[in-house]
């Protein structure tokens, strides 16, 4: 049960990256004078993004997102009203869009060749990242979907890079008349949390043993090796799966420094300290 062919290994090696941050500043949703000049022009404040420290760098791990909150073991986040919050505008560029060739091993009358996205990119954008915050103590409740699908057609998974709060039910589909045994498993571990059997068409399980804890996982398939998702369970609302023009957003941040994980599953790990203020916009652009 050989592996399919990919044009391309997926790489965990760091790219180069700069980061430069636009913090502009707006007024306070309670009222206040925000930050406006004489002639009534928004204040624009540039901001550095400073460099992670040699104790956060290194590949990102389940446990680097699981433990992204806040507290000394990184498991504290409380739901409260932060009365003034601020918002991060995030840009992942550089990318160009990446397929990789499969040429699948076994159960051919259902798995033929295909090509996956890897890579999605749109005018220079980075899709299919998953982008974090670490240490965030408290904030909004995550309002994500805690009912998602995860959907097993010819020979492939989709959607290959998906977030979902923890707690959530994700619905996995199989819509190919074979036998498929998933694993989910935590990056960077080896036990799987779960296994789902699909086999015959038409079949939905669903499952909500690997999602009751924050992790960052890896879907794949113990008789299909090609095939592969990954699937972010999230700690708090500040999680998110940037569009393939590269783009995601934060609201109601409550101002502090955070180091801001950009993970990608062909391109790496990337961390950056963020500052925010409350009642501002940061405008976060990760070049790679």
């Amino acid at each position: 049960m050989g592996a399919g062919r990919r044009a391309g290994a997926t790489g965990t090696a760091q790219a180069a990256a700069w980061l430069v941050v636009a913090a502009t500043a707006t007024l306070a949703a309670c009222g206040g004078s925000g930050g406006d000049d004489a002639s009534g022009r928004l204040t624009v404040v540039d901001v550095q993004g400073v460099e992670a420290t040699a104790a956060q760098k290194g590949p990102a791990t389940s446990a680097t997102l699981a433990r992204s909150a806040g507290g000394p073991d990184g498991l504290r986040y409380q739901v409260k009203v932060i009365p003034t919050p601020g918002v991060i505008l995030g840009e992942l560029r550089g990318g160009t869009p990446f397929d990789t060739s499969v040429v699948p091993t076994r159960d051919s009358t259902v798995c033929r060749p295909h090509t996956e996205t890897l890579v999605p990119s749109r005018d220079g954008g980075v899709g299919q990242a998953i982008v974090w915050l670490v240490g965030v103590p408290a904030g909004p409740r995550d309002d994500g979907s805690r009912r998602v699908h995860l959907t097993l057609d010819g020979c492939r998974l989709s959607p290959r890079v998906q977030r979902v709060a923890a707690g959530a039910t994700v619905l996995v589909h199989g819509n190919d008349a074979m036998m498929s045994r998933l694993q989910l498993v935590p990056l960077g571990e080896r036990g799987s949390r779960s296994t789902i059997l699909l086999t015959d068409a038409g079949q939905v399980v669903p499952s909500d043993e690997a999602f009751r804890e924050p992790a960052l996982l890896e879907v794949r398939d113990d008789l299909h090796p090609w095939v592969r998702a990954f699937i972010a369970v999230a700690p708090h609302p500040f999680v998110a799966v940037t569009d393939a023009d590269g783009d995601f957003r934060f609201d109601g941040v409550p101002p502090g420094r955070y180091t801001l994980v950009v993970w990608h599953e062909r391109l790496g790990t990337q961390r950056k300290t963020v500052k925010v203020e409350g009642g501002v916009q940061v405008r976060v652009r990760v070049e790679l």
